[in-house]
């Protein structure tokens, strides 16, 4: 199983996968502008794409995705964690470019290029007693539209699968629309 951690950073790295970042360390495989694409891997390389708090970082997030769409086979995981823009965290870097949700993945998924496996919303333990992160998660839309911002996540987690058909060969950016 061929893996890929994109922005693995200085520290961390999903065990077994290769990574890949824009500044050396001594576990990163590849060294390359994460902004900069065509990434060094073939078409249809990776079974599995991890993406823990870095496509907040990146100039242009629609590039990145369509990037892994090319690099990742057909039913590949595609995993990322990145802040919610109702957080702090979001916010609080100056490196965070771009801010994003639960709508954020859901206008990729309708794309037809990715499908939406797994959504999670992960909140304070405040929220997760009185309830708010069980409304969140069965009614996400809802949620960021009235509630999101009274009662901000912290992160949220997406699982994406990569549907590759003849016929969509990396038109995500003729495919994305509002």
């Amino acid at each position: 199983m061929k893996i890929l951690d994109i922005g693995c950073g200085p520290h961390t790295k999903k065990e077994g996968s290769i990574g890949l970042d824009k500044r050396p360390a001594s576990h990163i495989d590849v060294v390359h502008d994460l902004n900069n694409y065509p990434y060094p891997f073939p078409d249809n390389e990776f079974v599995w794409v991890e993406m823990s708090h870095i496509i907040e970082h990146v100039d242009k997030p629609l590039n990145l995705m369509n990037e892994v769409h090319r690099i990742a086979r057909n039913g590949a995981t595609v995993r990322i964690i990145t802040p919610h823009y109702t957080s702090q965290l979001s916010y609080g870097d100056f490196e965070h470019f771009h801010h994003f949700g639960y709508i954020t993945f859901l206008t990729l998924q309708n794309t037809g290029l990715f499908k939406i496996r797994k959504h999670k919303l992960h909140f304070t333990d405040v929220y997760k007693i009185f309830g708010i992160s069980l409304v969140a998660h069965w009614f996400p839309r809802r949620w960021e539209k009235y509630l999101g911002f009274i009662f901000p996540a912290l992160y949220v987690e997406v699982f994406l699968e990569v549907i590759k058909t003849d016929d969509n060969k990396n038109l995500l950016f003729d495919k994305y629309m509002y």
